[in-house]
């Protein structure tokens, strides 16, 4: 599985109904795939098995193509609780048939703890909802 991008989310990208794509993987990876046109949809497969269709989307006229992410990118950023400051992982691996399968995945740093100075990464993929049993206020952790 290579890796097309990846990217620490900002505000822009948890709160608008697109991902700026970074303009790298346009040129690496996305523009033969194209193949001339100004969008394509790409079925995405999350880390739990569930296909998400994100429309790359590129303007078609003017001197910056400026990559986007639409379609059910709202969705999956509410679905899956990201957050500004989480590294989004998008990786493709080629099929038989010449076309390839795409796989997202999300990592998130927690800033408030080290070990050995570097940054503990808590694998998001692997989180699920955990409600404190018998607290009275229904506390959440990590949703």
């Amino acid at each position: 599985m290579a890796v097309i991008f990846s990217k620490l989310l900002r505000r822009t990208d948890i709160n608008s109904s697109k991902l700026v794509v970074p303009t790298g993987a346009l040129r690496r990876h996305f523009r033969w795939i194209l193949g001339g046109r100004h969008y394509m949809d790409l079925p995405v497969m999350d880390w739990v098995g569930g296909l998400w269709n994100f429309r790359l989307w590129i303007r078609p006229n003017g001197p910056y193509e400026k990559p986007v992410f639409t379609v059910d990118w709202a969705p999956f950023v509410k679905e899956k609780g990201l957050r500004e400051g989480d590294e989004l992982i998008v990786s493709a691996n080629q099929d038989g048939d010449g076309g390839f399968q795409y796989k997202i995945l999300v990592q998130r740093r927690q800033h408030s703890f080290t070990l050995c100075g570097e940054p503990i990464v808590t694998d998001v993929n692997e989180m699920a909802p955990y409600t404190v049993p018998n607290h009275p206020y229904e506390l959440n952790l990590f949703s």
